[in-house]
């Protein structure tokens, strides 16, 4: 679903859904997948790097770039994640101002925007197709 820009059939979805009481909110369970992959990317792009150090000539400099750029739009994910997550807290204070409550809301939905944003440009780096070599 991530490839298609501001996935949001998916986030309606998925804050749809009535969580158990203990459950994460919905979009702590949507964003943990992607932050596992964030781990898997950053981990790959390292490997590479060892790899490349121990071949003369590197092997696929594109297959290094896309995952420079992946791990990029990653990064984004989670830090607009975070924010969201963050702003989310802080609106369910209590005897919060009710403008306050506004500009958090107005806050985490921005942020939420920036997670789907991110998540189509990974989908769109991840899937493209490498160039064949000549």
């Amino acid at each position: 679903m991530a490839g298609h820009p501001y996935n949001a059939e998916a986030l309606t979805h998925g804050l749809a859904a009535v969580p158990g009481p203990d459950a994460p909110p919905a979009e702590g369970r949507q964003d943990a997948p992607w932050h596992q992959v964030r781990r898997l990317v950053r981990l790959r792009r390292y490997a590479q790097e060892v790899l490349d150090e121990h071949v003369a000539s590197e092997a696929e400099p594109t297959l290094s770039v896309r995952l420079l750029g992946a791990g990029q739009a990653l990064d984004r994910h989670r830090d607009a994640a975070e924010a969201a997550a963050a702003a989310a807290t802080a609106a369910r204070t209590p005897r919060i101002a009710p403008a306050t409550a506004y500009a958090l809301g107005i806050l985490h939905a921005d942020q939420r925007h920036e997670v789907e944003a991110a998540r189509y440009a990974f989908g769109r780096i991840w899937q493209r197709p490498a160039l064949p070599s000549a």
